[in-house]
């Protein structure tokens, strides 16, 4: 598994920016409004340019991007910055995303299924409900329109972990800020501007026919039993003894890259996830590219790597090969991975 794959799971979370609509504006009552901007692509259309701020230990990283968005489920991305993918972009298209990748000439192929997206806070209110408290905000102004602020505050630890700004007319969110443990914002993502347009022509999502088309990783159906997917994964699977307050298994899948099958446990407390992916081949993440640090958890020795909000731990032991991904801090991250070893 290489180490882009393992974030780009967790980043989707983050990067599902077109949040949501509905056909009349939704009840002015929290709850109300995250599940309007839960419901979005499946009634408007719209045109937008987003952009997105992740900021971690070492600094921030900033993209911008086109959104076209045909309802209820063909989008496209293009990729304005930064400069090593300006020009790229992606289609999704039903059960499928396709990545255009213009520098290689290349399209890579992978499910479309929303693994790490549908378990987020706007697949899972149940869950969000029992960990956040949901309060409305000021009215504000966002792109030019009229947004009203939702602040989802952790039972827990008090803290503020998302504010949302949710437009006041179709339910469309146009803003969003993740805030750490520490309080310290870690993600911001917001429209710059926003057309809202039933025209978008079939042939936006189309894709380059010279292009070779190349098949990412494959994943089978993901599971709500995470047990019985792990007594079929074909070695023997572990799970973290230990879980931050709040956080539960949500979904397991099987993955299958350049051969190697790769178990993927997915956790989440309503609004923050992380995964842990191992295996009994290969090693546990391919970190070329990147300049990993070591760490060390109870007896493990290992490697991580922060990007942005997002931290990668990888270690092996006993045979198996481990990744652990996700927006957490690195100290409970390192808990969750000892818990981990037996």
């Amino acid at each position: 598994m290489t180490l882009r794959a393992a974030l780009t799971l967790v980043a989707a979370a983050l990067l599902c920016a077109p949040g949501a609509a509905s056909a009349s504006p939704p009840a002015d009552t929290p709850l109300a409004l995250l599940q309007a901007a839960a419901d979005a692509p499946r009634h408007v259309s719209f045109v937008a340019q987003v952009e997105l701020m992740t900021i971690g230990s070492h600094g921030a990283q900033a993209s911008v991007f086109r959104v076209d968005h045909r309802a209820p489920n063909l989008t496209r991305r293009w990729y304005l910055s930064p400069p090593d993918v300006y020009g790229d972009w992606t289609v999704s298209k039903h059960d499928a995303e396709y990545a255009v990748d213009v520098k290689h000439h290349r399209i890579v192929v992978t499910d479309n299924d929303g693994f790490g997206v549908h378990y987020g806070w706007h697949r899972d209110l149940g869950l969000l409900q029992r960990n956040y408290r949901v309060a409305l905000g000021p009215v504000a102004t966002v792109a030019g329109r009229t947004a009203r602020t939702v602040i989802l505050t952790n039972r827990y630890t008090g803290g503020t972990t998302m504010r949302l700004w949710v437009d006041a007319a179709t339910g469309l969110m146009l803003q969003r800020q993740v805030f750490s443990s520490t309080g310290s914002l870690v993600v911001q993502m917001h429209f710059d501007d926003v057309r809202f347009t039933n025209d978008i022509p079939l042939s936006t999502f189309g894709l380059p026919a010279a292009y070779a088309v190349v098949a990412g990783p494959s994943h089978g159906d993901p599971s709500d039993n995470p047990s019985a997917v792990m007594a079929h994964c074909g070695f023997a699977a572990r799970a973290p003894r230990y879980l931050p307050e709040g956080f539960t298994p949500v979904a397991a899948d099987l993955a299958d890259e350049k051969g190697v099958r790769t178990l993927h446990l997915l956790y989440s407390d309503g609004i923050r996830t992380f995964s842990l992916f191992e295996n009994a081949r290969g090693s546990a993440v391919d970190m070329s590219g990147y300049h990993p640090e070591a760490f060390a958890a109870g007896n493990l020795r290992g490697q991580y790597v922060d990007q942005g909000p997002t931290t990668l731990l990888a270690w092996s032991q006993a045979r198996l090969h481990y990744a652990l991904v996700g927006d957490l801090s690195r100290d409970e991250l390192e808990r969750i991975a000892a818990s981990v070893s037996r």
